[in-house]
């Protein structure tokens, strides 16, 4: 049985959590969202009363970056929170003034509660236990009548040791950490949206429809939708232009690995690895199946136990090298920085994140439409997608910093054309870009 821990008044970052501090800008925000729609309005000030009950509970998220000499670190932040209504801006860089040093905002608009979050603090999963207890406790203020059934951490519990462990280091493996030569990726180029402005197109249909597709290709949701990616990348960017067709770099998706699945864990910050798939598609003949059995294979073996230890071990080796413990941050982050742009965003074409099928308590389901979430995207890193699910609602967000929608259309008709209704939101952030 876990233990009650002493909380502690500051928190190393974790291991994955440090570069994001010395490479994040307005362009590249490393900011992420995850949200749920109720079935009536929000009432801000019940979510206010709301969350500042629910940060009690996660002094892991109740911080402040800090300046050290060797690293950031995280310090708690006495400040008040203060929820916010939300603004047309998507995944923005957080701003230290406007929301006292806290690196999360609470967003509400109509029936919309969002957490946004930057990822030094936290990872997907973290964010939306957060955001779970946030909405539990609101609807418990409202006055209905709940039950956490082992799914929520409520207020009244005691945080745990294991919830702000830096869980990667626990498994890290000195002779399994050796480096695996990237080739750069094709990147997704369009006209930029002004003022770093995100744009959103999410499309929502039945989560039965989105399991028959993928067990009729013996493959996961996951699977089927990276090669589906893949492929909508190719009809739309490379097939028809031929100076890319034989030049080109190949197209890699990255997906975001939730590793509490795969090792032991109860933390609540940075868990996740990525797995990717990659194709150079410089025939004018490849199809989805041809795609689709090289994601397969590519995620069989970037799953296996040894792969993702491999894979840790080789970002904390980064880390426990001695010339870079030594350095003084000021310097060591433009070291970081030229690592992330060589060996981070130029060496993927997108990320696809899934949250999977979200779990609530049977007594809350009632009071919750949907529930989504969605990932900044930047210069290289042109577009992202993220995908959850909740009760009959498969939903598929993209978010992207160009103008141009080209991918998401034909993305979207491939469910159409198979007679599935999807419903289709925007930001409409193009319209006024143009």
């Amino acid at each position: 049985m876990s233990k009650t821990h002493h909380v502690s008044d500051w928190y190393k970052l974790d291991n994955a959590g440090k570069i994001f501090p010395a490479v994040s800008n307005k362009k590249e925000t490393n900011t992420f969202r995850v949200q749920m729609i109720l079935k009536e309005e929000v009432d801000p000030d019940l979510l206010q009363l709301a969350a500042d009950a629910v940060l009690e509970r996660f002094p892991m998220f109740k911080v402040r970056l800090k300046s050290g000499f060797f690293w950031n670190y995280l310090d708690s932040n006495e400040r008040p929170f203060l929820v916010l209504p939300l603004t047309h801006h998507v995944c923005g860089r957080l701003s230290p003034k406007e929301n006292n040093g806290y690196l999360f905002q609470i967003y509400y608009r109509g029936p919309l509660i969002a957490v946004e979050m930057f990822h030094a603090l936290a990872d997907g999963t973290g964010a939306l236990t957060l955001l779970k207890s946030l909405v539990f406790e609101y609807l418990v203020l409202k006055g209905y009548k709940l039950t956490p059934d082992n799914i929520i951490i409520t207020k009244d519990s005691l945080p745990k040791k294991e919830e702000y462990a830096d869980a990667q280091g626990i498994y890290y493996d000195s002779n399994n950490h050796k480096h695996v030569h990237e080739d750069r990726a094709f990147h997704i180029k369009g006209t930029p949206i002004e003022d770093n402005n995100i744009g959103l197109i999410s499309g929502t249909f039945s989560t039965k429809k989105m399991l028959e597709l993928s067990r009729n290709y013996q493959a996961t949701i996951t699977e089927y939708l990276t090669a589906l990616t893949m492929l909508t990348i190719y009809t739309t960017q490379i097939k028809y232009r031929e100076h890319l067709a034989y030049n080109q770099q190949p197209v890699k998706i990255f997906v975001p690995v939730n590793l509490r699945k795969h090792f032991p864990s109860e933390t609540l910050r940075n868990f996740s690895i990525f797995v990717k798939s990659d194709m150079k598609m410089n025939r004018p003949d490849i199809t989805f199946d041809e795609i689709l059995a090289l994601v397969k294979d590519q995620f069989k073996s970037g799953m296996e136990k040894k792969e993702l230890i491999r894979k840790m071990s080789e970002n904390f080796a980064f880390e426990r090298n001695i010339f870079l413990r030594i350095t003084p941050y000021f310097l060591k982050k433009y070291a970081l920085k030229i690592g992330y742009a060589l060996m981070g965003i130029t060496l993927n074409t997108l990320s696809l994140s899934n949250l999977g099928n979200v779990e609530l308590p049977k007594s809350m389901v009632p009071y919750v439409d949907n529930i989504s979430a969605a990932v900044y995207s930047g210069k290289y890193n042109t577009l992202n997608i993220a995908i959850s699910s909740f009760q009959d609602k498969f939903k598929i967000t993209f978010t992207r910093s160009i103008i141009e929608t080209t991918i998401e259309r034909e993305f979207f008709r491939h469910f159409t054309q198979q007679g599935i209704e999807v419903e289709i939101e925007s930001n409409y952030v193009e319209e006024y870009s143009i």
